[in-house]
């Protein structure tokens, strides 16, 4: 018997699309289930989600004759959790089943010269039709930004709604006021401040965008499940913010990658991307996650899908820095996973 409470959206998805775990298999220990799966529609590849995986990441910069310093770490997880909509009962969809989540998220943290970081990009795939993906950015230090973009079905068609922060200019809160540098001035707001407190929402923006679209975070596990299943390539639709892309994931070359987590072998991904056509007025330089852009390069190991090395170009503040994001340690990841033996 289904509670009453269990939102009209989630009995129209069935347990299969869901990718919910069975009965014998909800017994076992995490590393020992398959992972959630996604669902995407008919003839879209599918997202594979892992149940309890943590993986870091060492992040360098070029600086030519001075080497490549170390400037911080990226730590990106996945973890499985039963659905709980209002917080505090475990919703079941019938009476062996239960409703599961997907909670992605990667934490950057590190310094350059005067410029601090500490932003973490994060996705729940939640077994709704609105919002099926809730996606955030959280960006703390020397800048500060917040952003959330929400996809799933609205009216069965395809919908995105996204919103950011901005500076609270000409709100009226005395906090926000200073003082003036000449007395004969009156205190007035703060203009154009860096401080986290000092950000207010703007009005969420809403589009059509095509049925079975995925944020940055997705993207990534979405290309990891190409990967790991042996495929030579897919496309989808990305959404960034307010923007749309088309991607194309294809298999690249078999190399041997050597990072502080020992050797792998990884497959080169090989990324294509474009605004949708008729696109106009717009930057094409496309950004991936934390602003990535550049010549961006992915390895990722062949069975398993795990990103082991990562390129490309990323802003900090003023500057453009050529970084290099290498695997320094893992958990929970497949257990076709492992260096190649010396």
């Amino acid at each position: 018997m289904v509670p009453r409470f269990l939102p009209l959206a989630v009995l129209a998805l069935s347990a299969a699309a869901l990718g919910q775990s069975t009965p014998q298999e909800a017994l076992l220990p995490k590393a020992q289930r398959g992972p959630l799966i996604m669902d995407r529609g008919p003839g879209r590849q599918e997202v594979h989600f892992p149940r309890d995986e943590e993986l870091v990441y060492v992040v360098s910069v070029d600086l030519g004759i001075l080497g490549e310093p170390s400037v911080g770490r990226v730590t990106m997880s996945s973890l499985v959790r039963p659905y709980v909509p209002d917080g505090s009962l475990e919703v079941r969809f019938d009476e062996e089943r239960t409703l599961e989540q997907a909670l992605v998220s990667a934490r950057a943290r590190g310094e350059y010269q005067v410029y601090t970081l500490d932003e973490t990009i994060r996705t729940a795939f939640q077994p709704l039709s609105w919002p099926r993906l809730q996606h955030e950015s959280i960006q703390r230090g020397t800048e500060n930004r917040h952003r959330e973009l929400k996809l799933g079905l609205r009216d069965a068609q395809g919908s995105a709604s996204y919103r950011s922060d901005a500076h609270c200019k000409g709100c009226k809160d005395e906090a926000h006021f200073v003082d003036p540098t000449f007395f004969w001035n009156k205190r007035a707001h703060c203009d154009g401040c860096k401080g986290a407190a000092h950000r207010m929402w703007r009005e969420p923006v809403s589009k059509q965008v095509p049925e079975g679209s995925v944020d940055m975070v997705t993207a990534v596990m979405l290309a990891r499940t190409v990967i790991a299943q042996g495929k030579s390539g897919t496309s989808f639709t990305l959404v960034d913010r307010d923007e749309l892309w088309e991607v194309e994931v294809a298999r690249g070359k078999l190399v041997n990658r050597k990072v502080d987590a020992g050797q792998f072998e990884a497959v080169e991904v090989l990324l294509t991307t474009r605004p949708p056509e008729g696109t106009v007025g717009r930057d094409d330089d496309f950004r991936g996650l934390f602003g990535l852009h550049g010549s961006i390069s992915i390895f990722m190991h062949p069975t398993s899908g795990v990103p082991v090395e990562i390129s490309g170009r990323i802003p900090a503040g003023p500057l453009e820095l050529d970084v290099m994001i290498e695997l320094e340690s893992y958990r929970g990841t497949p257990a076709s996973f492992a260096p190649i033996a010396k």
